[in-house]
């Protein structure tokens, strides 16, 4: 159940935190270790018994792994700026060779700073720039 549990935990959870593979790595080579030398010294050989295979565990894996992609895909989607330039490279750009060219002055929106005068020190200013997909009023 340990090793079930860790398992989901690390591929339910990759792509936010790419490192908990190799933590889990460290971790189960300390556990195995640590497991041999209980066996060795602590307890007296246990009896084997003869398994035909993981039982129901091998569905409980696959259905973490499954729902593990879905889960990857949906923090990728949500949290990166991948599908933005993906929609900007094939939707809009018109540069062949460098098809990104442009793609921070379209991710960027426009607010009137004029209407900001009291709050800013330079009157020069009119606009300003944020990361949004408005269109300017």
């Amino acid at each position: 159940l340990e090793m079930v549990i860790q398992f989901g935990f690390v591929t339910l959870f990759v792509a936010s935190f790419p490192l908990a593979p190799v933590l889990a790595l460290m971790n189960n080579i300390v556990e195995v270790r640590v497991d041999a030398w209980k066996f060795v010294t602590q307890f007296r050989r246990p009896m084997a018994a003869k398994a035909h295979s993981i039982g129901i565990w091998h569905q409980i894996l696959n259905g973490v792994a499954i729902f593990s992609v879905v889960t990857n895909a949906f923090i990728v989607a949500f949290t990166s700026d991948m599908i933005p330039r993906l929609v900007y490279k094939y939707a809009y750009s018109q540069n062949v060779q460098l098809p990104m060219k442009g793609y921070i002055n379209d991710s960027l929106s426009i607010a009137n700073a004029s209407l900001l005068t009291a709050y800013t020190r330079n009157n020069d200013i009119t606009t300003c720039r944020y990361k949004d997909y408005r269109y300017p009023l």
